[in-house]
């Protein structure tokens, strides 16, 4: 390779770093020294290396501006990502916890239903204990009405003379 320093005898060097657009290519000059290069042979090689670095530029800027759309797309693809698991995630938990209230709420109405029947059951052996003692009492005073009665017409028989004193009342229960 040519050194540097040869080809640019008369000019500074070039800043390092500095950036060189295809314009500064198309309008760089050389001095012309005897025995030199080709001044049509380097503008033509500088014109195809200003048209080949006008490409990649406009190259770099396309894919440039290729990367940021997809840089945004990835960041928004990344965001709806993110949401999506929020709301599966908030779903997840409100399912589980809607399951858990209906437990809870199916257990209680179990429960209120078996106090329910139990007072309902308690009640019905109350009442049915309750008409047990009537129908007792009733029985009772039923045999006590017929003995009554028994020792009334007893009375009145034997009031009357004593004449049917073989008659005897039968009790309907004693069949």
């Amino acid at each position: 390779m040519v050194d540097e320093k040869i080809l640019f005898d008369d000019e500074e060097t070039p800043a390092q770093g500095m950036k060189i657009s295809p314009t500064d290519i198309l309008q760089r000059e050389f001095p012309i020294r005897f025995r030199g290069y080709d001044t049509s042979q380097v503008d033509d090689f500088l014109e195809e290396v200003a048209k080949a670095y006008n490409q990649l530029i406009e190259e770099h800027a396309r894919l440039s501006e290729e990367m940021r759309v997809l840089q945004q797309e990835l960041v928004a693809s990344r965001n709806k990502e993110k949401d999506l698991f929020e709301a599966l995630a908030a779903a997840q938990k409100l399912s589980s916890d809607m399951q858990d209230n209906a437990r809870k709420e199916a257990s209680l109405i179990v429960s209120g239903a078996q106090l329910d029947a139990d007072k309902i059951i308690a009640d019905v052996r109350q009442q049915c204990a309750a008409l047990q003692q009537e129908i007792n009492g009733m029985m009772q005073k039923r045999a006590q009405f017929e003995a009554s009665l028994r020792a009334l017409l007893e009375s009145y028989l034997g009031m009357l003379g004593g004449e049917h004193t073989n008659v005897k009342f039968q009790n309907p229960n004693d069949k």
